[in-house]
């Protein structure tokens, strides 16, 4: 009965959901030339985060999101 209440957004990342935000991060970070323990670093990661705990699950999906939130 419980699980009903308990959506996906609320789950913790796991190590291959881990993998797959850490590798998005790192490809938008480098491709942006992201300033390394910047805000805009902290920033990224926590979207791509949220992203993905709102069913954003895919690499190209995520990649997409990822860059539109860091530029604008």
């Amino acid at each position: 009965m419980f699980r009903r209440y308990v959506k996906d957004y609320d789950l913790p990342l796991l190590g291959d959901d881990m993998d797959l935000c850490q590798k998005v991060f790192d490809m938008v970070r480098d491709q942006l030339d992201i300033e390394r323990g910047s805000e805009l670093e902290s920033q990224l990661a926590a979207n791509i985060i949220q992203f993905y705990k709102q069913g954003i699950r895919t690499e190209a999906q995520l990649l997409i999101m990822a860059r539109t939130s860091a530029i604008s």
